[in-house]
C-alpha cells in the first residue's frame, strides 16, 4: 500500500480532542526526557529514573520503593534498578523500617543533597523557559488541569480496550 492509499483509508477518521491532547502530552514528555539526557544525564552521569527516585526521597526522606513508584508513576522494577544505581553512586542509603522489618526506607546521602541542588536549579531554568510562553494564570490553570487528570487516572480503573479486529500477536508470532 502506498502513501496515497494509506491517507485515503484514514481520511474519514476524525481524531478526537482527547487523542490530540494525549499526543501533545506525550510529545512534551519525550521532548523533556530527551533534553534531560543531553543536558543532564550525559554530563552528570545520573539517569532520569535515578533522578526521579532521588528527587522523591530528597523531598520525602524515608519513603519505600513502592511509595516512590506510586508518587512518581514509575514501575517498581524501574525504581528498584534506579535505587541500585543510586546506592552504587553513593547517593542513597537504605534502612530497615523500625516498625516493619520487611520494609526498606530510602534516604538521600549528603552527596545526593549537593547533587540535588544543582539538578533542581537546572530543572528550574529549563521549566522557566518552557513555560515562559504562558502567563501566570495560564500556568496555574494548566497545573490544576493536569493535577486533576493525574488524580483521576490514579484513582480510577481504565476501561477495557475494545476487541482487536484480528489476533495480531498470532500474526506477528508467525512472521
Amino acid at each position: 500500500m502506498n502513501d496515497a492509499t494509506a491517507r485515503n483509508r484514514f481520511a474519514g477518521i476524525a481524531i478526537p480532542p482527547e487523542r490530540v491532547v494525549g499526543r501533545r502530552m506525550h510529545i512534551f514528555s519525550n521532548t523533556i526526557q530527551g533534553s534531560f539526557y543531553k543536558r543532564t544525564e550525559q554530563p552528570f552521569g545520573i539517569s532520569l529514573s535515578e533522578w526521579r527516585v532521588l528527587r522523591g526521597i530528597i523531598f520525602e526522606p524515608g519513603r519505600s520503593q513502592v511509595e516512590v513508584a506510586a508518587a512518581e508513576a514509575l514501575n517498581v522494577m524501574n525504581v528498584s534498578r534506579a535505587v541500585a544505581g543510586l546506592r552504587r553512586k553513593g547517593l542513597a542509603e537504605v534502612e530497615t523500617d523500625p516498625d516493619d522489618g520487611r520494609r526498606s526506607l530510602l534516604f538521600p546521602t549528603g552527596l545526593a543533597e549537593d547533587l540535588a541542588l544543582d539538578m533542581l536549579e537546572r530543572e528550574r531554568v529549563m521549566y522557566e523557559h518552557v513555560y515562559s510562553c504562558l502567563d501566570e494564570a495560564e500556568l496555574r490553570e494548566l497545573d490544576e488541569l493536569l493535577a486533576r487528570v493525574n488524580r483521576f487516572v490514579a484513582t480510577t480503573e481504565l476501561p477495557a480496550p475494545p476487541e482487536a479486529s484480528r489476533d495480531w500477536s498470532a500474526i506477528f508470532r508467525d512472521a
